[in-house]
């Protein structure tokens, strides 16, 4: 669990500033995006439970969305950090059940 907690430490920051900045910008189809990417983020307690969280962050720039020039690096940072954590996921030893 310690892998899921570090990720969730790591990445829930930056999605809040994200949230508050499209929020503030009205921008609520992106803020609602990344507002259900945080829950489920928030909803893991182990390692595999964060796929769909990781998948939905790298395919962020697919999904088509404009940011402004605020949001743009939040953004950015967001997907490095993504990007970064899940290749130390894919070293770490899944828990068997």
């Amino acid at each position: 669990m310690g892998h899921a907690t570090s990720i969730r430490n790591e990445l829930s920051p930056l999605l809040d500033l994200l949230i508050h900045q499209l929020d503030a910008e009205g921008s609520a189809t992106q803020r609602a995006y990344f507002a259900r990417i945080k829950r489920c983020l928030e909803q893991a307690h182990y390692e595999p439970e964060l796929v769909t969280s990781m998948r939905e962050l790298s395919c962020t720039s697919a999904v088509g969305f404009s940011f402004s020039g605020d949001a743009s690096p939040l953004i950015a940072r967001i997907l490095e950090k993504a990007e970064e954590l899940a290749r130390d996921l894919e070293g770490a030893p899944q828990p068997r059940h």
